[in-house]
């Protein structure tokens, strides 16, 4: 994927609650597991890659309920417990006893390489961040950061660590902070509303904002 394609995916998240790049990820998670389960089940190299990574790792095994295609997923697990099998049939019974062999069978049992999911997202996340950070520069674009929800602390740990002219890091901190302090305005006053001498006022769009500053610093969690 290129720059220019990022940047148009950047636009298409802002609008969409949470932080951009979470969102993001997640569609590029989905389409990944996706185009395996539907066109390389009988791939070789994908079906390789997957018995060498156990599997895909837990938050993308969660994705699995969701997307189907269980005869795909029978074939693949099927292929990957049969390896595991036969790596734990390997040691003698003498073997596995020893400390050495209970070392050299974790290892055989381990994943080998990482999740080819996280491995594809992770790629992709990077031209995201970089091209994010290649257009702040850009006010239409910023103007758009400022109408959104934040980033999360991870990804704008991520942003801010680009190479980019003082200028344009002036401008994603000012952004982040205001968004930051509305958050907290927003938490401030859903306590103030707790408090007994206030409890006959309603509650407003405040009302999640705990869940919002959740996300804002541990990532969207909900898509």
């Amino acid at each position: 994927m290129d720059k220019h394609t990022a940047y148009y995916n950047i636009l298409d998240a802002l609008p969409r609650a949470g932080c951009a790049i979470c969102r993001l990820n997640h569609d590029v998670e989905v389409h990944y597991i996706t185009d395996v389960l539907y066109s390389k089940t009988t791939s070789v190299q994908t079906r390789g890659e997957l018995r060498q990574a156990r599997g895909f790792c837990r938050s993308h095994a969660l994705l699995l309920g969701h997307i189907g295609h269980a005869l795909d997923l029978s074939i693949v697990y099927q292929d990957i417990l049969m390896t595991v099998r036969d790596e734990l049939q390997k040691p003698t019974p003498q073997q596995a006893t020893s400390r050495r062999g209970k070392r050299q069978l974790q290892a055989q049992l381990s994943p080998l390489d990482s999740c080819p999911a996280c491995t594809y997202r992770d790629e992709l996340k990077e031209v995201y961040i970089e091209t994010y950070a290649d257009h702040l520069a850009d006010e239409t674009f910023c103007d758009k950061l400022r109408a959104s929800d934040p980033l999360c602390l991870d990804h704008f740990r991520q942003v801010i660590a680009q190479n980019m002219p003082s200028e344009r890091l002036s401008v994603i901190r000012e952004i982040q902070v205001t968004h930051w302090q509305s958050l907290i305005d927003e938490l401030g006053e859903f306590v103030r509303k707790h408090d007994h001498r206030f409890r006959h006022e309603s509650i407003g769009s405040e009302g999640d904002a705990w869940i919002r500053a959740i996300d804002a610093i541990t990532g969207t969690r909900e898509f």
